[in-house]
C-alpha cells in the first residue's frame, strides 16, 4: 500500500471542479475537493464551462494503493485500510514529509476494476 512516483518531466495537466464546501474529510492539511481528469500537457480540445485547467506542479509524490475491488461489498473497508495507511505512515523514517506547499496537489483515483490509489506530495528531508 504505498510507493512513490515522479511526475517530472511528465507533461501533465488536470481540468478539476472545486467544490471545498463538499469536502467531508481533510486530514489536517488545508485542500479543497476536486473531482477532474488528467489531460496530456498538449490537450487543446473543448473545456466543460464549469471545469477549470490547472498544471500539476512537479515533483514527488508517494502512492498508497489497494488493488482491484468489488465496490459495492469492499468500498468502505478498501478506504478505511488505505485512510489507516496513511494516517500511520511514518513518513521521517523514511526520509520525507508532506509538502504542503501552495499549490501542490493532493488526489485519489478511484477506479475499482483496477485500483484505488491516493497520492499525496512530499519532499525529501
Amino acid at each position: 500500500m504505498g510507493g512513490t512516483e515522479s511526475n517530472s518531466g511528465s507533461g501533465q495537466i488536470m481540468a478539476f471542479i472545486n467544490e471545498p464546501n463538499g469536502r467531508i474529510c481533510s486530514w489536517g492539511i488545508p485542500l479543497a475537493e476536486a473531482y477532474g481528469v488528467r489531460l496530456p500537457i498538449d490537450y487543446n480540445g473543448e473545456i466543460p464551462p464549469q471545469m477549470q485547467m490547472m498544471d500539476v506542479p512537479e515533483g514527488e509524490y508517494i502512492v498508497f494503493e489497494h488493488g482491484p475491488f468489488d465496490l459495492e461489498k469492499e468500498n468502505q473497508s478498501v478506504e478505511e485500510k488505505i485512510e489507516k495507511a496513511m494516517k500511520e505512515f511514518d513518513y521521517s523514517s523514511n526520509g520525507y514529509c508532506l509538502d504542503t506547499t501552495p499549490g501542490r496537489v493532493f488526489y485519489f483515483y478511484h477506479d475499482c476494476a483496477r485500483f484505488w490509489k491516493y497520492v499525496r506530495p512530499v519532499r525529501r528531508m
